[in-house]
């Protein structure tokens, strides 16, 4: 028992002094109540006679107003001030080497209250029963904040009532952790994602008169007649491996096969080699062989900026991309509606080859710039006809400057107008060209056009590159260029995720002279023609109609039309 009235000053000397790692536990390891013994300490202080308090228990609800029955703040009955802050106990100072414990138990807990004149009085000494009386209250406090028994016994009327819905869940929850642990076990890498999509075509095509017909392999002509060609099954696969380190870069490795089947535009010798690929389809010709494909790495240093670096990529993944011509696999066929050729040369077009790029959106708003560098026979350590090597021909270096915003109510309708130009020697022809790119979609209807202008010159053996267009007899002769294309298309057409499209275009005008009597005398301009229509069939795949007509093909009058239709079937997984 506490001692009450009639207190001796040799009992009240009977206290002891707080060891410091008591205080400390209970400033870190408890939550205190208001501390009733600092009220009885300060009574004893002031000379003032302790209430009776029969038993330790009574200490647990005594209020300071109980203790201190003759003390007047504010003309009413005392109430200790409570403290929010340990900034507010006058004699407590950050020095003090129970200055954190009591910061926990004021700010963190609110258990500390201080005296009438914003004292602690923190060198007091304290009785073993005021102890006591302290650790309990704290106690009740803990006991407050956990479950009582009618809380217990709620949870478990709840438990009963919602027993089946918890069932359900944990064996849900039971599947999701099996399943887990299954793809875990499996999965071949934590940092991958394999992805693929895979080309299947039907084609067949027909000259119906006499057509000159280049061949890329020997660089010669020969004159046939309507009729000859065969219907033909052609496919491209692309496996796509993609790594992230971080969240934030992308390692980019494809794998490439394909049946090495041929169009009847490629098999008539119309674009599919030298230096304009004017028409034939972008996935003909490609080997049965397994081959590296892609094998870039991006990865942005700054916020807005994206740089691309690596041994075998390609500048149209980059540069002169447009929403409606841009994806053989998903859109236009033939290579010539993919991309201008002037920007992005064939002879690097085709192989690809190592470089780098850069994508700088500035500030996250309309302007992007893009630019880069591909070499396409960087592994040639010695020189070739044309040179090679990272420097040597065939490359390209191209800037390209975007402007891309939204407009119309909720921001449905869209454009975006790209200025272009590449520096290029491909195959002892070097040019120097400029272009446009635009596309503008209101709604679900699109136009979009490309144009490209070069000035060039040939030079050396590689004279022959130009063919099947023009005879060159000089090996040093300089020439203009020009090609364009220009397209419209409708999206959502009957189903949902379809597009209707359809363009025309001029791949190769140019100021070569004509050669008299030549199979090729550049004496017209070959005009393109394509239309499709893309079905999805399921998310994964979509089924792909394609009408295509080539006149005048190579630039040759004497070239019957080219009549060809495909049926391109895509796989995505």
């Amino acid at each position: 028992m506490i001692k009450g009235q009639g207190s001796t000053d040799r009992e009240l000397n009977r206290s002891i002094q707080l060891p410091h790692q008591l205080w400390i536990r209970l400033g870190l390891g408890m939550t205190l109540a208001q501390f009733p013994c600092i009220a009885i300490l300060t009574q004893i202080s002031q000379g003032q006679p302790l209430k009776s308090i029969p038993s330790i228990a009574g200490l647990e609800t005594t209020t300071p107003a109980d203790l201190f029955p003759s003390q007047k703040v504010g003309g009413g009955n005392t109430t200790l001030p409570q403290v929010t802050s340990v900034s507010q106990l006058s004699d407590v100072q950050p020095t003090d080497w129970a200055y954190q414990a009591l910061q926990s138990l004021v700010e963190k807990y609110g258990c500390i209250v201080g005296y009438p004149d914003g004292t602690f009085q923190g060198n007091w000494a304290v009785t073993r029963y005021e102890l006591a009386a302290a650790l309990n209250a704290c106690l009740d406090v803990i006991n407050d904040r956990f479950a009582t028994k009618e809380d217990l016994a709620a949870v478990r009327k709840l438990q009963e009532e919602f027993a089946a819905e918890l069932a359900t869940l944990r064996g849900r929850v039971d599947g999701l952790e099996a399943r887990t642990s299954q793809l875990e076990a499996i999965q071949f890498s934590t940092t991958t994602k394999l992805s693929g999509t895979a080309l299947m075509a039907f084609q067949y095509g027909q000259s119906a008169g006499g057509f000159t017909a280049f061949d890329p392999d020997t660089g010669s002509f020969s004159r046939i007649s309507g009729g000859q060609t065969n219907p033909t099954v052609i496919s491209r696969v692309h496996l796509n491996l993609t790594t992230s380190f971080n969240g934030k870069d992308r390692l980019e490795t494809v794998l490439q096969t394909g049946n090495g089947g041929l169009d009847t535009v490629a098999a008539l010798g119309t674009g599919v080699s030298g230096f304009v690929n004017s028409g034939s389809v972008d996935y003909a010709g490609f080997s049965s062989s397994i081959r590296l494909w892609r094998l870039v790495y991006n990865f942005e240093p700054i916020n807005n900026l994206t740089l691309s670096i690596g041994p075998r990529l390609f500048s149209r993944d980059f540069i002169d991309t447009n929403s409606y011509a841009n994806n053989s696999f998903e859109d236009f066929s033939s290579g010539f509606f993919v991309n201008n050729r002037l920007i992005v040369p064939f002879p690097v077009y085709g192989p690809g080859g190592a470089g780098g790029f850069f994508d700088w959106n500035m500030e996250g708003g309309p302007f992007t710039v893009r630019g880069g560098y591909v070499a396409a026979s960087p592994d040639n350590a010695t020189k070739n006809n044309f040179g090679g090597g990272f420097f040597g021909d065939p490359y390209q270096a191209t800037l390209e400057l975007e402007y891309a915003n939204t407009f119309g109510k909720d921001k449905q309708s869209n454009y975006a107008v790209r200025l272009q130009y590449t520096n290029s020697t491909t195959q002892d022809i070097s040019q120097n060209a400029g272009g446009l790119n635009v596309e503008l979609s209101l709604d679900k209807l699109g136009i979009f056009g490309r144009y490209g202008y070069s000035g060039g010159e040939i030079y050396g053996n590689g004279a022959n590159t130009i063919l099947p267009f023009a005879t060159v007899t000089d090996s040093n002769q300089s020439f203009t260029a020009q090609t364009w294309m220009a397209g419209v298309g409708y999206r959502d057409l009957w189903m949902e995720g379809s597009l209707l499209a359809a363009a025309m275009g001029q791949p190769f005008i140019n100021n070569l002279p004509e050669t008299s009597g030549s199979s090729a005398p550049n004496d017209a301009i070959q005009m393109n023609y394509e239309v499709f229509y893309r079905m999805p069939v399921t998310d994964n795949i979509s089924i792909t109609p394609v009408l295509m007509v080539i006149t005048d093909a190579n630039n040759n009058s004497a070239n019957s039309p080219i009549v060809q239709g495909l049926v391109r079937t895509t796989f995505s997984f």
